[in-house]
């Protein structure tokens, strides 16, 4: 891993990007002035530098791996670290203690000590190759296209019988292809003193390129849309083609004894270490500490300081596990059935602990329009307040999507959904529904100039005219009375009238007794009562503030949102229409059942 040598990643994280520059450009051109921490490269060349993705809170975190030097100290190392650092300090150190628990004391570390320095948080995908957990930034430290061709070229004497085109074409492809004639520009390119390709001599120096070089990731780069050499580098298209080429593949799981695993995945579902090998040294007062062999009875060390002790027997290394319980007073002892499965475990620990039974059964939230209530079989809350919510599943077609389980963990919520069953045949492909995000589809946004250009302009989405300040007539105590109103016609030549408070009294009776419906909205209707009256009178069948579940499985255990808004079913096409600021999950969650969102300022 190369070292730092000065620079400030501050420099390059904090940055706002200008409008249609790409974060991965602006980071390896500010990197290629500022020296990135790598080695001081010659004048032309292309380097690459590695930083860690981890996962925190919902968030992806791009990491510095950093090894210890000597008279380093904590502030030393985080001073301009990133753009977490400058937002929140207090933030940067707790995402830095959670991914580097190895460090107990933060004011104390040691030469030689490797550590994460959280740089910045990342919305998934935003870099390339960033779900593989390693995330490989190229540096451009040149200008010129010949300078880099000439980097992967190899100088060459002339022989007796050589000539320009047989050299090309021997390396690049016979006379005439495309090989030999981007052959004979990249000569051009590393040669310029050649003014005349047919007049080379024995003896004489040139450089020829290397063929391997169309191989490169960035070899497209180097040409223009016809196909021409350019003369400078296109260092953004450079380096964003060389990162993605970088991505490396994701790294094994380790595996683990298929006796121990339904044990090891309920002490990651509850937020434990499990002991299982060696042995743990309980103390006694008066005797020797109690050995305990991990191998036959794990361990799991909970965050509270409780531990929890597993057997499948009465008895403890021949003492009775009853007797044993009472030596301790943070220690429980949980005796397991034979091939219990991991929902089992974790029930056995939340009814070990009791501390199910002081939890709520569900959790409430409000953001941005939207009402969360996450519903889960186990609710605990950790030290640091948030709440983990564990629910047992069938298979993962049931499985909460995982953009809105990030989106919840931001909220303070965690979800762990354990499967016990194992994927049978010709599930795999349905499943991937949950494994997936969806990507936010475009919606229609609407900037009404007050509440009767908003109903002008729905009822124009829907198909029809809205034409305002309309001038009627209809009989009324035996006369005929003018009156202005707003006139909705449909393609069928069907009518409606719609008013916002002008019409009075017997007015409104008079006007249907001709045949003209009428569609009153009251003046004290919000912009959410007016769509309601208007549509609703128009036929539509309207639902005020829907309710979506965000898995496909019951809503006893499951996360339910609720959205601020009206949900209009038409015999084609279902709208959601609201003038909140949803959160692009919530957006995603509506309009990934079809649904076209309608949004209004």
């Amino acid at each position: 891993m190369d070292k730092p040598h000065g620079f400030s990643v501050l420099a390059a994280l904090s940055w706002k990007t200008s409008r249609g520059l790409r974060f991965i450009g602006i980071l390896a051109l500010v990197m290629i002035f500022c020296g990135a921490g790598t080695e001081k490269a010659p004048a032309s060349s292309l380097l690459y530098k590695s930083y860690v993705i981890r996962y925190d809170r919902g968030w992806d975190i791009l990491c510095e791996p950093y090894e210890v030097q000597p008279n380093d100290w904590v502030l030393k190392i985080f001073r301009q670290k990133g753009e977490i650092s400058t937002r929140d300090f207090r933030e940067f150190l707790g995402i830095f203690k959670r991914l580097n628990p190895h460090i107990k004391n933060v004011d104390r570390i040691r030469p030689g000590q490797v550590i994460d320095i959280p740089l910045k948080k990342l919305d998934p995908d935003t870099l390339p190759g960033q779900s593989s957990g390693i995330v490989t930034i190229p540096f451009v430290t040149l200008s010129k296209s010949s300078e880099l061709i000439q980097k992967h070229s190899s100088k060459y004497r002339v022989r007796k019988g050589d000539t320009v085109s047989r050299l090309i074409a021997r390396r690049f492809g016979k006379f005439g292809s495309r090989g030999y004639k981007e052959g004979i520009k990249l000569f051009k390119a590393v040669n310029p003193g050649i003014k005349n390709l047919n007049l080379i001599y024995a003896g004489q120096k040139i450089y020829m390129p290397d063929p391997a070089i169309r191989q490169q990731s960035w070899y497209a780069s180097l040409y223009d849309k016809k196909g021409n050499l350019k003369s400078k580098l296109d260092t953004q298209a450079l380096a964003s083609s060389a990162a993605a080429a970088m991505v490396k593949p994701e790294r094994p799981e380790t595996k683990t004894d298929d006796n121990l695993e339904p044990l090891v995945r309920a002490a990651k579902i509850v937020g434990g270490k499990l002991y299982s090998r060696g042995t743990y040294y309980f103390p006694q007062e008066g005797k020797p500490d109690f050995e305990l062999d991990l191998t036959r009875y794990p361990v799991l060390d909970l965050e509270n300081g409780k531990k929890i002790l597993f057997t499948h027997q009465e008895r403890i290394m021949d003492v009775e596990a009853a007797l044993l319980e009472t030596y301790w007073q943070n220690v429980k002892i949980i005796r397991l059935e034979d091939n219990e499965g991991t929902a089992g475990i974790v029930g056995r620990i939340f009814n070990s602990l009791e501390e199910n039974g002081n939890e709520p059964a569900e959790l409430y939230y409000t953001d941005q329009g939207a009402q969360i209530n996450v519903k889960a079989k186990w609710i605990k809350t950790e030290t640091d307040g948030r709440h983990l919510c564990i629910t047992p599943i069938e298979d993962e077609r049931q499985k909460t999507p995982e953009n809105i389980k990030r989106y919840l963990e931001k909220l303070g919520i965690v979800l762990k959904e354990i499967i016990e069953r194992q994927e049978a045949p010709g599930q795999a492909d349905s499943a991937l529904s949950a494994k997936q995000t969806h990507r936010v589809k475009p919606v229609l946004a609407l900037a009404p100039n007050g509440r009767k250009d908003l109903v002008s302009q729905v009822v124009k989405i829907f198909g029809y005219n809205f034409s305002s300040n309309i001038e009627i007539s209809f009989p009324y105590a035996g006369i005929q009375v003018k009156a202005l109103s707003n006139l909705v016609t449909n393609g069928d030549g069907h009518q409606w009238l719609v008013d916002f408070g002008n019409l009075y009294g017997d007015a409104v009776s008079a006007i249907e007794k001709s045949g003209l419906p009428v569609i009153q909205v009251k003046t004290d209707s919000d912009d959410f009562q007016a769509l309601i009256h208007v549509l609703s009178g128009l036929g539509y069948r309207v639902e005020k503030n829907p309710t979506y579940l965000a898995a496909k499985r019951p809503a006893q255990y499951n996360t339910i949102i609720t959205v601020k808004g009206i949900l209009v079913h038409d015999s084609q096409q279902v709208f959601f229409l609201t003038n909140e600021p949803l959160n692009p999950v919530v957006q995603d969650l509506i309009t990934s059942q079809g649904i076209k969102l309608i949004l209004w300022s």
